[in-house]
């Protein structure tokens, strides 16, 4: 079976690089961050041998649209998957403490 392709879109890289510099910020660690987006990026490749993986989000817009998230600690990610094309696109990552309904909702 052939694996799926993992995109990440430019706003989904633009969040991970608000994390990284979050973490750096917070702790003075540059190893910190990076580590810690390793660990998201790793867990989106998950996603090439299992892109139904991830939880279906209660909002309804996001359901309907054909949104899916997974969770890493304390970050959601959410992503669409493209069945024709074989891919998967990383649209978000979101603190946990974060409307994210309203912020993706902004985002669509």
């Amino acid at each position: 079976m052939k694996k799926w392709q993992v995109i990440m879109t430019d706003t989904a890289k633009s969040d991970l690089r608000e994390i990284a510099f979050g973490i750096y910020e917070i702790s003075g660690d540059l190893e910190t961050a990076v580590r810690f987006v390793r660990e998201l990026e790793e867990k989106c490749e998950v996603l090439k041998d299992l892109p139904e993986g991830g939880a279906v989000p209660k909002d309804y817009v996001l359901k309907a649209l054909g949104y899916r998230y997974l969770v890493h600690k304390h970050y959601l990610i959410f992503y669409m998957m493209k069945p024709d094309e074989q891919n998967v696109y990383i649209h978000a990552f979101f603190h946990e403490k974060l409307d994210y309904f309203r912020y993706m909702r902004q985002r669509i």
